[in-house]
């Protein structure tokens, strides 16, 4: 509740900001004009990788490839347009400072926006880099005004350190601390911590990392360690920090508070109906529009200060909300060495398994020492093996989970129950995985997401479905109806005649919030083509997919099945068995059991039951386990659908 009343405090202060801005100009509609640029062959590999594209769409491509100068030109542009010319100055200042010209920078900004947060930071840094504190602390000031400014007390704080100033440092930094913004800037946290103890006061110490961190028996062990160089006096000496280094902190620390200040506002408003709201905008941004102001911000940080790796955590995450996993994977690549290696690691381990490679995600966890293998390890390494087929292994970890989440607090047990609840589902164990989720649906509340997994999963069963439907809707009432949640909810219901009309507009709703997201078609597409809904549009989701990630096993099956239904039997096959090869690494009964379906009408009865038999072997959790049975007995009843051609097919970005 602490961390809750924290958020809602800093809510408006912190929407307030002047970065919004670039966040509105991603999403205007003008086609994207061409900036020069001084390579040749640069400049032709951006028009193909940009061509066609409007403004907003060029924008999000070249903030997911890096490209950061294009992105920064082209808004610049639009400004100039528009009679703006200080995004061009603050690129500007972006550039020579990331360069350390600091002269340069002060050059640039000096008759620009005082008040503007991160061109305050980087005036005030700059001047630091070039010796001269005293100026930077007045550049500081002056943006801070009466001290209610983002950001301002933690790195006026972080000022005063640099300057010798310790007494002043602990007292700006216990400001910031009372206006709830220490969660939001946990690096200077830890600096806060330090200099407690080293000002002989421990006690203090403790306190404020308690309630920045949690109780001691939630943390994680790294965490954990820290925490004990406190109880015994001695932690590790404070390491200086450079002007990229403050000012990157100051950007990456300031994107990931706009990212939780978000995800509060949203359940805020949603379950506090008489609490106050900050207005909103006539038109609610997509999270390709939300993704384009975190990562101008972010990939800025990085440019700055290359080895800041909390921007690369948050850039990661901000890549992975918009499905776009490899560009997720690649940015936190150069993390080989430091105190977060092995959350990389753990991170890692999920986006390959999100790309469908098991093996790699196994390999990376395995790289993660046997101490820091918490609650949080083992539910992965469950998942691994489940997604390998290893259902036995699977429930192995799954109970090694709930033994690593004892006495940790209740949030970390439910989660290794949740765990424990699919890893008996998955062995066809439905009796005992059902009474876990009866379990935490009655004990929990329904703000809990905990409670809506669990919920979700009963409704998923036939023989719980309609017990499941309140808990499940509970939860994406409770959690801000958000394009995920609408995505579960709306698969599970769109397997079930009474509630597929509903299943399909909560899959139509989610991909609206995240028109990109090669995933979000697949669902809409798959559902559409599966229940014979709308074949035609269907296809084209699916076809739209593909192109943009034919890597994936899981969308090629999908596009496969929809050659099928249009009675396109030797594609269909050819997709499917690509599929198939694909997911060797991670097994998908569905495309074994749509490939029997396949190989049945193209008068191969023997092929197509060894394909529905491999299915079947996968054992109770496949949910079209009864339609198996008939299959295997009686081969498929009626005709191959007809034959027909495929829809014209319309280009990515205009379906």
């Amino acid at each position: 509740m602490r961390f809750r009343a924290v958020l809602f405090a800093t809510t408006t202060i912190l929407l307030g900001s002047t970065l919004m801005a670039p966040m509105a100009w991603a999403s205007a509609p003008p086609v994207m004009e061409r900036t020069p640029d001084a390579d040749a062959s640069g400049a032709i590999e951006r028009e193909r990788a940009y061509a066609g594209l409007t403004l907003g769409d060029a924008i999000r491509q070249a903030l997911i490839d890096d490209d950061l100068d294009f992105a920064f030109k082209s808004i610049a542009a639009l400004g100039r347009a528009g009679g703006d010319t200080s995004t061009s100055l603050y690129y500007s200042g972006v550039r020579a400072f990331s360069q350390q010209n600091y002269q340069d920078v002060t050059d640039t900004l000096r008759d620009s926006d005082q008040d503007d947060m991160l061109t305050a930071a980087l005036v005030s840094w700059a001047f630091v880099g070039q010796g001269k504190l005293d100026q930077a602390i007045n550049a500081w000031e002056v943006y801070g005004g009466d001290g209610n400014r983002p950001f301002f007390n933690a790195y006026r704080g972080l000022l005063a350190e640099q300057n010798g100033e310790i007494k002043a440092a602990l007292g700006y930094y216990a400001q910031a601390q009372k206006a709830g913004e220490l969660h939001f800037v946990q690096d200077l946290t830890r600096r806060y911590i330090t200099l407690l103890v080293r000002a002989g006061r421990k006690s203090d110490a403790l306190k404020v990392h308690d309630e920045i961190f949690g109780e001691p028996k939630g943390l994680d062990p790294l965490e954990a360690q820290f925490r004990e160089t406190i109880t015994t006096g001695k932690p590790k000496p404070l390491v200086a920090m450079t002007p990229p280094n403050s000012v990157s902190s100051l950007m990456s620390n300031y994107a990931s508070a706009l990212i939780l200040v978000r995800i509060f506002q949203a359940n805020q408003e949603q379950n506090d109906p008489d609490s106050p709201k900050v207005a909103e905008p006539e038109e609610k941004p997509d999270a390709d529009t939300l993704f384009v102001g975190d990562a101008l911000v972010l990939r800025t940080a990085l440019k700055i200060d290359p080895s800041n790796q909390s921007a690369r955590f948050s850039l990661s995450e901000a890549l992975g909300e918009i499905d776009e996993d490899k560009a997720a994977f690649e940015a936190l690549n150069p993390i080989m060495t430091g105190e977060r290696l092995n959350e990389a690691r753990r991170e890692k381990a999920v986006l390959h398994l999100s790309l469908e490679e098991a093996s790699k995600a196994a390999a990376m966890l395995d790289q993660i020492p046997e101490s820091l293998r918490d609650r949080r390890w083992w539910d992965l390494h469950g998942s691994v093996r489940g997604a390998r087929g290893d259902f036995k292994g699977a429930f192995e970890s799954a109970t090694k989970s709930a033994v690593a989440a004892r006495g940790t607090g209740e949030w970390d047990e439910d989660l290794a129950r949740l765990s424990l609840m699919w890893a008996h589902y998955n062995l066809g164990q439905k009796a005992e995985a059902i009474e876990i989720a009866r379990a935490l649906v009655k004990k929990l509340k329904p703000e809990n997401p905990v409670r809506g997994s669990a919920g979700l999963f009963l409704a998923a069963e036939p023989s719980t479905h309609v017990e499941g439907l309140p808990a499940a809707r509970e939860s994406l009432k409770m959690l801000g109806a958000d394009g995920r949640t609408k995505l579960s909810l709306g698969g599970v219901l769109a397997q079930f005649p009474g509630t597929r009309a509903e299943g399909v507009q909560l899959l139509r709703d989610a991909l609206e919030e995240m028109p990109r997201s090669p995933m979000f078609m697949n669902s809409l597409g798959y559902t559409l083509v599966e229940y014979d809904i709308d074949v035609d549009e269907g296809f084209q989701l699916l076809q739209k997919a593909y192109d943009l990630r034919p890597y994936s096993g899981a969308i090629t099956d999908s596009l496969g099945r929809a050659h099928y239904k249009l009675g396109q039997l030797d594609e269909a096959q050819r997709l499917i068995e690509k599929a198939v090869e694909m997911r060797q690494d991670s097994p998908d009964p569905e495309i074994y059991d749509n490939l029997g379906d396949v190989y049945w009408h193209q008068g191969k009865p023997n092929d197509a039951r060894r394909m529905w038999q491999m299915a079947k072997d996968f054992g109770g959790h496949y949910f079209k386990q009864a339609e198996l049975e008939g299959k295997l007995k009686n081969g498929l009843k009626g005709p191959a659908p007809i034959l027909r051609t495929a829809p014209v097919y319309v280009e990515p970005g205009s379906v």
